[in-house]
């Protein structure tokens, strides 16, 4: 099932790739009317972060990665396109690994379980 304009990533077996994905707000942070500072390109793999502190003149920050899935991406398109070329290489005998990094509350949960 693949998600309208995002691109899957490279194919490559032999080197490390780092994906982002941003996890939907919560009901809590919904409920508190927080607001996204994140915005994501999927296109060509860029996450901008906004200071929602900062002057209005202050640029977001950019910052680049293999690939990028935003808060609407779909649990089985971001397993096809990011981890099932790595468990297809481990059924065939070679090291793999998939791993979730990041702050608490931040979504690995949500994406290693969906």
């Amino acid at each position: 099932m693949a998600t309208k304009g995002l691109v899957p990533a490279k194919k490559d077996p032999e080197c490390v790739k780092v994906v982002v994905r941003c996890r939907p707000m919560s009901r809590k942070e919904v409920e508190d009317a927080r607001e996204r500072i994140v915005e994501m390109n999927d296109k060509t793999g860029e996450i901008t972060v906004r200071n929602p502190e900062a002057d209005a003149r202050e640029a977001p920050k950019p910052f680049t990665f293999d690939q990028v899935y935003d808060w609407n991406s779909q649990q089985a398109y971001l397993f096809e396109t990011t981890a099932q070329p790595i468990v297809d290489s481990v059924l065939t005998g070679y090291n793999g690994t998939v791993f979730a990094y990041g702050q608490t509350g931040t979504g690995k949960t949500h994406t290693m379980e969906g």
